[in-house]
């Protein structure tokens, strides 16, 4: 037990005495310095709690959605599924059809959401994936399970496919039309007229450039047909009255491209 003066009548007094046994004097054994000490102390802790009681009731739905969010995992880009095919004891064949060209790690990421999302457990799986808006019909990408994952990519990629959308053709200022054409090997066409020649650009991603040479003829209905002077077969191009490049064999109509719209 410590003992001190009372600060009031100096009889010796429990530093912890509420009261002094002789003078009545309340906490006689506490000094003023020690009070001040005490009372600072307490309006310290009382600050530092309401400051930390403020800083959370400010924070904006926004930052509070977003923290709540984050545990949350990424969903895969959009698809639609256009065909399942699936009978025991076979691969299960899928086709898809996407909104846009993705990269190799996205494109996995979608077929290993389909494969998982349903209730058929093949233990092979193939995925044949087509883009809204491509010119070939063959699939523009495959993703096979067998049991491991394979891709391969019959069409454009999308960093060939952004650089010849960015072509620039302004040197072309004999122009007739151009056309993007994204399958394998894909390629913008540029068709144009030197005197009374027609030719032909194929532009690819890689800045190379192949030129071939054609005889044009104008149709009764305003297209223009193209025929190769060294070709012995009835294989030619037409470029009908609304823009559209068309590519002729024995059996018809194998490709038709809408007009490519170039950087301005």
């Amino acid at each position: 037990m410590a003992l001190r003066p009372c600060k009031t009548c100096k009889h010796t007094v429990d530093t912890t005495a509420k009261t002094c046994p002789n003078c009545g004097t309340n906490n006689p054994g506490l000094s003023t310095g020690q009070k001040v000490f005490r009372l600072a102390t307490l309006l310290l802790i009382i600050a530092v709690v309401v400051s930390m009681c403020s800083i959370a009731s400010n924070k904006s739905p926004s930052e509070k959605t977003a923290k709540q969010a984050a545990p949350t995992t990424v969903s895969p880009p959009t698809y639609s599924i256009t065909k399942d095919d699936f009978r025991e004891g076979r691969p299960r064949k899928v086709e898809v059809m996407l909104p846009k060209r993705l990269n190799q790690a996205d494109l996995v990421e979608v077929a290993e959401a389909i494969r998982a999302n349903t209730k058929i457990k093949a233990d092979r799986t193939f995925i044949g994936f087509r883009v809204e808006g491509q010119s070939e019909s063959t699939y523009w990408a495959n993703v096979s399970f067998d049991p491991d994952v394979k891709t391969s990519l019959y069409g454009l990629s999308v960093e060939d496919y952004e650089t010849l959308k960015a072509l620039d053709l302004m040197a072309y200022t004999d122009r007739i039309g151009s056309w993007l054409r994204d399958g394998a090997l894909g390629h913008v066409m540029v068709l144009y007229k030197q005197g009374d020649k027609y030719l032909i650009d194929a532009v690819f991603p890689s800045g190379g450039k192949n030129t071939e040479h054609y005889v044009g003829k104008k149709l009764p209905d305003g297209g223009l047909r193209l025929d190769d002077p060294e070709s012995g077969f009835d294989e030619h191009y037409v470029v009908d009255a609304k823009g559209n490049l068309q590519g002729w064999g024995e059996n018809g109509v194998y490709m038709t491209l809408p007009p490519f719209k170039p950087v301005q």
